[in-house]
């Protein structure tokens, strides 16, 4: 799945544009800013900066807690 893909990705690099997030996992640009906007509103990654995504408390309880 994209968006947990993504969310290891900035948790293992924080502060990733949405072009270095595509990059690494062979995606579109604007497919993986539409993915980083749905994890956005849900609170799973923040935007400290324009453009700069980081993972939020959630997003890595997420990761940790999630059932495979």
């Amino acid at each position: 799945m994209v968006a947990l893909e993504a969310l290891k990705l900035i948790k293992e690099s924080p502060r990733l544009t949405p072009a270095e997030i595509a990059k690494s996992l062979s995606k579109d640009v604007q497919y993986t800013r539409n993915v980083l906007s749905i994890l956005q509103e849900l609170g799973l990654v923040e935007l400290p900066a324009r453009g700069v995504y980081m993972i939020s408390q959630l997003g890595e309880y997420l990761l940790k807690h999630r059932v495979a």
